[in-house]
C-alpha cells in the first residue's frame, strides 16, 4: 500500500491528472491506519497536536502548489488519537483541489492565518477544498481564502440554466458537529460555501466577499442540511447571501449583514425530481445593503410535490432594496405550475428603503396556492432608482397577491392586497 501511494504521489505531480490523484489518496489515507507519507514532526500544544504545512513541505510563496503539503498534514492530523490542527500559518499559498476526508479518530482543527490562493484550472470536481466524512471539526482563523474566480467569471454560467457551475470554494459534505469562525473567503469562482448532508452546523464571525457583478457567487448554500446556525457574519456577493435548498430545515440565520448580492432566499426549490421538504427556516435581525432582492422564497413551475413550511423573516433593516419581500413560484424557465406547497410565513417588522414600487410581491401557484402567509409591521420608504425623481404621493403601489393567502397586520407603509 505504501508503494502504492508512493507512485501515485509521484504521478499527482503531472498537473493534468493531479486533482484526480489526490482524491485517490487522500480517500484512503485515513482509513489505512493513517499512514505518514513525509514531511516533518508535527508540534505538541496545550490543545493536543499541530501539525504546521510548512513542516511537510509548503512554501508560502503565492508561487509553489501545495496541495501535497495539505495532504500529508491531514493524514497526520486525521489519525491523530488526540486532538490536532493543521496549521496554515502567516504567508501565501498557492493550492490546487484539496479533500480533508475522514472519519477522523478526534476532533480536528483546520487553522488559517495565511492566505490560501485558488490555482485556475485542475479541478475534476466541482469543488477547491472539501471536507467530508468527518464528525466534531472546526475551521477557524484570521485567514483568507482567495478564490481567484475573477480569472475565469466570464467563462461561468451566468444565467444559463444547464450549465456546470465552476468550483465551490469551501464545500462541507456528510459531516456533523461543524464549527466555521473567523475566516473570510474571496472572489470565489461559484459558491463560497456549500453544506450538503450535513447537520448541527455552527458558522460566525466570517466574511463572504465577491463583487456584485460576479456570477453565482451565493455566500452560503445548504442541500439537506440541519440544525444549522449562521450568524454574526458580512457577506457580500454576486448572488444569494444565504440560499437555503432542498431539504434543508432546523435553520437560524441572524446578525447577518448582506449586500451587494440577491438577499436571503429559500430556494430554489422544485428544480429537480423528489425533492426533500424544507421547514424550520427562521430569519432575523440582519441588514440588506442596496440587494437585488431582499428576503426571498423561489421554487420551479413544473416541480415535483413538496413543502417548504414554518418560514420566518423577523425584524429586517433594508437600505435602498429592490424586491424588498417576494414569493416567486414561477422561478427558472420550465412551464407548469409548481407544485410546492408553501405555507406558513411570517415577514415581520421589515424596516428602511426601496428602489421598487411593490414593496410584497407573492406570485404563488395555481395548483398549490401559498397559505398562511401573515405580513406584519412592514415600513418601507420608496426612493426611486438612482437618477429618478419621486413621485408627490411617495410612490409606492403597494402589494401584489396572485393564488395567495394573505394576513397583512400591524403598521403598514403601503396599500395592501384587494380581498
Amino acid at each position: 500500500m505504501a508503494n502504492g501511494r508512493r507512485l501515485l504521489l509521484a504521478k499527482a505531480n503531472d498537473s493534468k491528472v493531479g486533482s484526480l490523484i489526490l482524491m485517490a489518496v487522500v480517500f484512503g489515507s485515513c482509513l489505512a491506519n493513517g499512514e505518514y507519507l513525509g514531511g516533518g514532526r508535527g508540534l505538541s500544544g496545550s490543545s493536543g497536536a499541530v501539525f504546521d504545512i510548512t513542516k511537510f513541505g509548503a512554501v508560502g510563496d503565492g508561487a509553489t502548489n501545495t496541495f501535497k503539503a495539505f495532504l500529508n498534514a491531514w493524514i497526520q492530523v486525521c489519525d491523530s488519537a488526540v486532538p490536532a490542527t493543521l496549521l496554515v500559518p502567516a504567508g501565501q499559498y498557492l493550492a490546487g483541489p484539496v479533500i480533508f476526508a475522514g472519519p477522523c479518530k478526534s476532533r480536528v482543527t483546520v487553522e488559517v492565518q495565511g492566505t490560501i490562493i485558488a490555482t485556475t484550472s485542475g479541478y475534476a470536481t466541482p469543488e477547491w477544498f472539501l471536507f467530508e466524512r468527518i464528525n466534531d471539526i472546526l475551521l477557524t482563523g484570521t485567514g483568507t481564502f482567495n478564490g481567484k474566480g475573477e480569472d475565469i467569471w466570464k467563462e461561468g454560467c451566468g444565467k444559463k440554466t444547464n450549465c456546470n457551475l465552476p468550483p465551490t470554494s469551501l464545500k462541507f459534505r456528510n459531516l456533523k458537529n461543524l464549527e466555521v469562525s473567523g475566516i473570510t473567503s474571496v472572489n470565489s469562482k461559484a459558491f463560497h460555501m456549500f453544506l450538503v448532508k450535513t447537520e448541527f452546523v455552527n458558522i460566525h464571525n466570517i466574511k463572504l466577499l465577491a463583487p456584485a457583478e460576479s456570477p453565482n457567487t451565493d455566500g452560503i448554500h445548504l442541500s439537506n442540511a440541519d440544525h444549522v446556525s449562521i450568524t454574526n457574519s458580512k457577506m457580500a456577493t454576486g448572488d444569494d447571501c444565504v440560499s437555503i435548498g432542498r431539504g434543508s430545515n432546523n435553520v437560524t440565520i441572524q446578525g447577518i449583514i448582506c449586500g451587494p448580492g440577491h438577499g436571503i432566499s429559500v430556494g430554489s426549490l422544485g428544480k429537480y425530481k423528489k425533492e426533500e421538504d424544507v421547514s424550520g427556516i427562521h430569519v432575523s435581525n440582519c441588514t440588506m445593503i442596496q440587494t437585488d432582492n431582499g428576503l426571498r422564497i423561489k421554487t420551479w413551475g413544473g416541480s415535483d410535490p413538496s413543502r417548504a413550511a414554518d418560514i420566518k423573516f423577523e425584524n429586517i433593516q433594508m437600505q435602498s432594496v429592490k424586491n424588498p419581500i417576494i414569493i416567486d413560484q414561477n422561478y427558472g424557465s420550465r412551464g407548469g405550475d409548481s407544485q410546492v406547497a408553501v405555507s406558513d410565513v411570517l415577514f415581520s417588522n421589515i424596516r428602511g428603503t426601496t428602489i421598487t414600487q411593490n414593496v410584497v410581491q407573492l406570485n404563488c401557484s395555481k395548483s398549490v396556492p401559498c397559505a398562511g402567509v401573515n405580513v406584519v409591521d412592514v415600513n418601507l420608504n420608496y426612493v426611486g432608482k438612482k437618477g429618478k425623481k419621486q413621485s408627490a404621493s411617495g410612490g409606492l403601489v403597494g402589494a401584489i397577491c396572485d393564488n395567495a393567502k394573505v394576513v397583512f397586520g400591524g403598521q403598514l407603509s403601503f396599500p395592501t392586497c384587494a380581498k
